[in-house]
């Protein structure tokens, strides 16, 4: 993912995109507009896209505030944790006649304890289903429960809170690595402009000059960028891949699936947490509970991170595509990121514990895509690709001839 940087206004009539830039740094932002460049803050209404599929709604969705489900999220399993622990206590104190008692009164009301918590699965699982959404890039149903103005406002806060973070490694406007930036996203941007939600977005971009091989992006299309990884990035096709990357999770909105599908899943294990909290002692409940939360980040969490990371990578080789960008050089740069970790020059890699696939699964799946994003990008009335194919350049090389091509490039330090 990427990132860019905060902001005061410079309106520019003559220009595509405006800057926003503070004493610190600049804040670029890009809006598809032609007669008029606002302000910060925009405030036109959005327009959402009409889906066709797999509406089961028949009144308006009952979006949840996203500050209120991050907030919720904490507050549920500590929550079920104390109440669980309360009804431990409780039952501690009660004579073995009181218990006799209570656990008789139970099992005469067992039907309606089991009909409340079957009355809790079904709302959940209503609401799940009414707020299921069809992608329009990728017509793959994904929970959602959040709309596309709480988006940006959630976009907003975080990226205070970053800049807020990074002010100390905020690179400013003038560094020459912007304009290379600007240049590479306004050319993914405009050569997409016939997606409705590519034009929606007001994508910003931050450069940090932190020692982290990073990029990501925040709700709401705000891109940020280490400079480091630009020490990896050959030329500005492979950067174009990374910021279309960036972009793909934006408009795909990841962000906002992740987050509620967390939340969901809180409401899910809320019960769980309560039993456990209140049938074993602290002890035994505290390791059952962290074992219980390492299992299910390792059987659904992760996993489900890097099925949105995949399908991050395959639509932004798309998007690529669509802007005439050699895109075999997406699989040279995972390549080059595998060898550079087998190299023990990045750090090695834990797949199966990662919220990111493999670099060398990303590259296989990269090639295997291939075929389908070079049709899309001769469709698109893109000129003829060189002849010789950077991939073949990357793998006719030596492990030998790596090592002495990335040292040439200045990746690898010679230690002599």
């Amino acid at each position: 993912m990427l990132a860019i940087s905060r902001s005061l206004c410079q309106k520019n009539l003559q220009q595509s995109y405006f800057f926003n830039c503070s004493i610190r740094t600049c804040h670029r932002t890009w809006t598809y507009k032609r007669s008029l460049i606002q302000d910060k803050t925009d405030h036109r209404k959005p327009q959402y896209l009409k889906l066709q599929k797999c509406d089961f709604r028949t009144t308006q969705n009952l979006h949840v505030p996203p500050l209120v489900a991050m907030l919720l999220r904490p507050v549920l399993r500590i929550s079920a944790l104390l109440m669980g622990r309360s009804m431990k206590k409780w039952w501690a104190r009660k004579s073995g006649k009181e218990k006799e008692e209570y656990k008789r009164w139970f099992r005469e009301r067992s039907n309606v304890f089991l009909g409340c918590f079957g009355l809790y699965s079904l709302i959940l699982a209503i609401y799940y289903i009414t707020h299921l959404k069809t992608d329009p890039l990728t017509q793959r149903l994904r929970f959602i429960i959040f709309n596309k103005e709480q988006e940006k406002k959630l976009g907003k806060m975080i990226l205070e809170a970053h800049l807020d973070v990074h002010k100390r490694d905020l690179v400013p406007h003038s560094h020459p690595a912007y304009e290379r930036l600007v240049r590479v996203i306004e050319k993914i941007r405009i050569a997409n402009g016939d997606l409705k939600s590519m034009r929606d977005t007001q994508w910003t971009l931050t450069v940090i000059n932190t020692p982290l091989t990073n990029s990501y992006i925040l709700p709401g299309g705000n891109i940020f960028i280490s400079l480091d990884i630009l020490k990896i990035i050959e030329n500005d096709d492979q950067l174009g891949i990374i910021l279309a990357h960036e972009m793909a999770h934006s408009l795909l909105s990841h962000s906002l699936e992740a987050l509620s599908n967390q939340l969901l899943w809180d409401f899910l294990i809320a019960i769980p947490i309560l039993l456990i909290w209140a049938l074993f002692p602290d002890i035994t409940a505290a390791i059952i509970h962290m074992i219980g939360e390492r299992i299910v980040n390792v059987v659904y969490n992760l996993p489900f991170h890097r099925i949105l990371e995949n399908e991050a990578d395959e639509v932004g080789l798309k998007l690529a595509a669509k802007a005439c960008i050699d895109i075999r050089e997406a699989v040279v740069f995972w390549a080059t990121m595998r060898t550079l970790t087998e190299m023990h020059t990045l750090p090695p890699e834990l797949p199966w514990i990662s919220t990111h696939p493999a670099h060398g699964d990303r590259e296989k799946n990269l090639n295997q895509t291939m075929t389908k994003a070079l049709e899309l990008r001769k469709d698109s009335g893109c000129p003829l690709l060189p002849a010789v194919d950077p991939r073949d350049k990357f793998y006719k090389r030596s492990p030998k001839e790596q090592e002495l091509y990335f040292k040439q490039r200045g990746i690898i330090k010679d230690e002599n």
